[in-house]
This record gives structure tokens, sequence and C-alpha cells, in this order.
């Protein structure tokens, strides 16, 4: 993988409107859907009796039932009331289809969004990217065999687009799969132009105009997936500028998530496509907030959420564990600077480093060392998780394993 910060943040304005109660319930589920505690949510809506729909929906959505998902926050389409609940849940549903590749479904949502809340300015940007993706053929899986392949010592894993063999990487950070512009050229692809919509660097924080070019056929070992949609960067722009020729493209989530399962080694070795080793489904240690990847981990006796990106070099605390852990940060905090790079630039951001800090994720523990905690960016989400997890810890694992149909993850 490139040692940079390559995530796209979806711009979806559901992210602004999602902090707000509306349905007039305990404090304790409020609280937990204001915090995007997706698992503790889960687990009090299990406690509890007569949970209004729209907590029932928002959890089947973080845990990709998007049937059930649909079928609760239908009562609350029904109801009269407040636009803004009804909103949130299409945007929660807006999110679930865009991390599957449904773009269609997403471009719906969006739209009943934008027709519920007309005042927000955000969305039209969303709308316009989504309006031109709709027009093509959603994302599927033509096969998914059992399949493995042997990745390069920097996470990059041979494969074929359209029958042109390449070697990509692999990003769970990012939003969409991206290519260079100099690889589109070389795929012959038509580029796509989307210029009313724009995405945020989730590094940088900076804006990033969209391009876009839709590959027919995506194939790894003895799966193929088709009408795969690649974000088109300019060849001097990150991570590009620093990457030979031959290694000019990274999977996003949605492909990853069509997988079904993937598993690599510290030998170097990918396995995707398996059946789920989990009999137990009920009890999932990962979850989607929006597009974003979360595990449950353990700091302490504490229950902490982690944003996992293999599309990040570096792991980090962010100003949600530093608020929750002060003690932490307190004894042993000291000043430095970090740099954060990503398709929209870099920046040079003040961070808090600690000597040291161990937490539980997977099943193993993870060491932090030095541990620099991120200052607070009103323009990206990173806040709602205590840690970024990227492949300086991922790494040093014997194994890692995402299984995206029983939502497990393990190390060891």
């Amino acid at each position: 993988m490139p040692r940079i910060r390559s995530t796209l943040c979806f711009l979806l304005a559901a992210s602004g409107c999602l902090a707000t109660d509306r349905t007039g319930t305990g404090s304790e589920l409020k609280a937990l859907f204001d915090a995007h505690d997706w698992f503790k949510l889960r687990d009090a809506i299990a406690r509890s009796v007569d949970v209004p729909a729209f907590y029932r929906g928002a959890v089947a959505c973080a845990f990709n039932n998007i049937g059930d998902a649909e079928r609760q926050f239908r009562a609350v389409f029904e109801a009269s009331g407040d636009p803004h609940q009804a909103a949130d849940a299409h945007g929660l549903l807006a999110h679930a289809f865009m991390r599957s590749g449904r773009y269609s479904q997403t471009h719906a949502h969006l739209v009943a969004m934008q027709k519920l809340l007309p005042e927000m300015s955000g969305l039209y940007s969303s709308v316009a990217l989504f309006s031109k993706l709709s027009r093509y053929p959603e994302l599927a899986a033509k096969a998914r065999l059992v399949s493995q392949v042997r990745m390069s010592d920097d996470f990059f894993i041979p494969l074929a687009v359209n029958g042109k063999p390449a070697r990509y990487g692999f990003d769970s950070g990012m939003d969409f799969s991206m290519i260079s512009e100099a690889e589109a050229n070389r795929l012959k692809l038509p580029i796509h132009d989307a210029s009313a919509a724009a995405l945020r660097d989730g590094a940088s924080g900076n804006a990033v105009p969209i391009r876009f070019v839709v590959a027919d056929r995506l194939t790894v070992g003895g799966v193929e997936l088709r009408h795969v949609v690649f974000l088109v960067i300019r060849n001097d722009a990150m991570p590009f500028v620093e990457l030979p020729r031959d290694k000019q493209g990274i999977l996003g989530l949605p492909v990853l998530v069509a997988f079904g399962t993937m598993r690599w080694t510290g030998g170097g070795v990918l396995r995707i496509g398996m059946d789920s080793d989990r009999s137990d489904t009920s009890h999932p240690n990962m979850c989607f907030h929006g597009v974003a990847i979360v595990v449950e981990g353990t700091f302490r006796t504490q229950r902490i959420n982690a944003w996992l990106d293999t599309g990040s070099s570096k792991s980090y605390l962010t100003q949600r564990f530093a608020h929750e852990f002060p003690d932490v940060i307190d004894a042993d905090g000291k000043e430095a600077s970090a740099r954060l790079r990503g398709v929209g630039g870099s920046t040079e951001v003040r961070v808090v480093a600690v000597p040291e800090i161990k937490f539980s994720a997977g099943g193993s523990e993870l060491v932090m060392r030095p541990a620099q905690v991120l200052p607070k960016d009103e323009r990206v989400d990173r806040d709602w998780y205590h840690v970024w997890l990227g492949m300086d810890l991922l790494g040093t694992m014997r194994e890692v394993s995402l299984d995206f149909k029983s939502l497990a993850f393990s190390l060891k």
C-alpha cells in the first residue's frame, strides 16, 4: 500500500443532521445514537422494549442489514412529523447502498433528503455525483470463487481490468476505488466529468474535483466483479505521483465488500471469497459508520471504537480518545507535529504524543508506540472513533481477517 493517507470522505449533509435526536425517547438511546456508538446502541436496543423504529433502522444500517433497515424506516417515512428524522433515515440508507456500489438507490435517497431539507446546500454536490453514477449498472459479482493471490511487500495485488493485467492496492478507508489518469488511458476507459460534485480528502481536509470511469470487469483470482466505478486522479497528485506506473490503482470499500471476505497474512498471501468462519453471527465486532469500517476494541476495561483504514500507513488517537481518557494524555503527553497526506494534498498538524498506548481489537493486543493524538478538524469526522487504525499496526499481525458477511474482524 502507499505509505500515505488516500481516503476520500463522502460529503453527505446527513453527517450534520444525525447528531440530533428527534424521537423523544429515553436518554440512553439518544446519547448512544448521538455518539454514533453503534455497538453499544445495538446492545441497548436488545435490552429495551418499545424501541422506536428509527433506532432499530439505524442499527440495521450500521450492521448492513439493509432489508430490515428499509422495513423499520418505512414507518418513519409514513409518519407525519418533523422532516429531519425522515431525512436522517434516507441519509443512513444512502450510505448503506453506496458502500455496496448500488448508486441508483443512493441517488434516490439523496433526492428524497433534498426534498425534505432543500436548505441543506451540502447535498447538491452529492446529488450531482450520484445522478451521473446512477445511469450505469450497479456493481455486481458475476463470480465469487475462493481465491488466493500473492501480494507484493507493499500490499499491492495482481488483478485484471477488462482483461488487462495490473497491480492495485486496497484501501478500506476509501469510499470509491481510484486510478490515475494515465492508468485510465492505458485501460482505454472513457473519463466522465462530474464538475458539480466534489469529495473531501479525509487526511488533508481539502476538496477534490471528481472525474470517474466505469470498468466493465474487474478480476482478482476467481472473483469477477462487473461495473466497477473508479475515481480518476491527476498523475501528479497523491498518491500516484509517488507510485510506479504499474501500481496506479487502489481498490476502495465497495470492491472489498463485494469480495465477501478478505484474509491476508504476514507472508504476503491474500485470500478472498471464502465462506464465513463464524457460525454465530448474532454479535458481530465490525460494523459501518456511513462508509467507514468500525471495529470494536477495548482500552483498559472500557469499550472503544476504531476506524479500520488499510489506506493509512499510520495509526492515530482522536479527540474522542483524549476526551474520554484525559488522564492518559495529561500525564505523559507532549506536543509534536505530524503531516497528514492524501489526494487533496498534505497538511501539517499539531499533535500530542504519548509514549505508548496498548489496546485490544480483533482478539489481539495492539501497541501504539508512540501514540499521537490528532487535533479536531471540523471538515472531517474522525472524532466519532477513538482510534484511527492503520497499517503500521495491522502490518505487524500474522493474519488479518475481514468478513463482510458475518461482520467479523480478527487479528492473529
